[in-house]
C-alpha cells in the first residue's frame, strides 16, 4: 500500500511546452510526456549543476526520489531524441508545492511581509518596474495582520529592491521580472514569486493557501520590470 503522496517543491512554467521534431505529425503515441517535477530535478542538475543531495534539499524530498526524477525525465527525454518523437512539458501543479525564484523557504518564516506591486490597488501590475504602489500585506501563518500601501520610487536600476529591502518585504508576488532584477531582490533577502496575474486579493487567497507557485522564468530581456 502507497503512503501519502509528498508535494515536491518546483517551479512551474508559464504554460505547459511541446517541442515537435520537424515534419512530424499529432500523433499521441509519438510523443513522452514529461512531468513538472521531473523537469526541475534535470533543471537543478542538469541545468544548475547542483548534485542530487542539494537537490534533493530544494525540492524537499529524499536524494532517492531525486534520483528516481532524474532517471526517468532522462529516459524519456532521451527516448523522444533518437526516435523523433514529440516532448510535452507538463504544467500541472496538483501535486507540487510553492518555490519562489531565490530559494530563500521564507514559507517556514513565522511572520512574513509580502509586496505585491499595483496601479490601481486593485489588481497586480504584471511588469512592477512602474507601479505606482506595493501593497504590503504582513501574514502569520495564513492570516492578514496589517495591510499598508507604499509608493514606489521612481523607477532606476537597483532602486526597487533596495526600496522593498529597506521596508523589511520577505517576498514579492508580481507577474514577471528579468534575471538580474532577481539576482538584486536575492541579495536584499527578498524572495521572488512571479507568474501573479489577476486581483490582489486572488493572489493573496492563493498564496496563503500554500499554493501560489511561482512560474521559474524570468523575462528574456534584462531589466527590472
Amino acid at each position: 500500500m502507497k503512503g501519502p503522496y509528498k508535494k515536491r517543491y518546483c517551479r512551474r512554467l508559464d504554460r505547459e511546452k511541446i517541442f515537435q521534431p520537424l515534419g512530424m505529425g499529432d500523433s499521441e503515441d509519438a510523443s513522452v510526456r514529461i512531468s513538472l517535477d521531473e523537469f526541475e530535478a534535470m533543471r537543478l542538475c542538469d541545468f544548475e549543476g547542483k548534485n542530487q543531495t542539494e537537490a534533493s534539499k530544494e525540492m524537499k524530498v529524499s536524494r532517492a526520489t531525486i534520483q528516481r526524477l532524474l532517471q526517468t525525465g532522462r529516459k524519456k527525454t532521451t527516448d523522444a531524441l533518437l526516435n523523433y518523437k514529440t516532448i510535452v512539458l507538463e504544467n500541472e501543479t496538483k501535486n507540487i508545492r510553492l518555490k519562489g525564484e531565490n530559494n530563500m523557504n521564507k514559507e517556514a518564516q513565522k511572520s512574513l511581509k509580502l509586496a505585491l506591486p499595483t496601479t490601481d490597488k486593485q489588481m497586480v501590475d504584471e511588469h512592477f518596474g512602474h507601479c505606482k504602489y506595493f501593497a504590503v500585506y504582513q501574514v502569520e501563518g495564513n492570516q492578514i495582520m496589517e495591510t499598508s500601501y507604499l509608493e514606489a520610487p521612481v523607477h532606476a536600476p537597483g532602486v526597487l529592491p533596495k526600496f522593498l529591502g529597506e521596508n523589511q518585504v520577505d517576498v514579492i508576488i508580481t507577474g514577471g521580472m528579468g534575471q538580474m532584477a532577481i539576482n538584486l531582490f536575492k541579495q536584499q533577502d527578498i524572495e521572488v514569486i512571479l507568474g501573479a496575474r489577476g486581483t490582489i486579493d486572488e493572489n493573496l487567497k492563493v498564496y496563503l493557501g500554500g499554493d501560489l507557485v511561482s512560474t521559474g522564468e524570468a523575462c528574456k530581456h534584462d531589466h527590472e520590470h
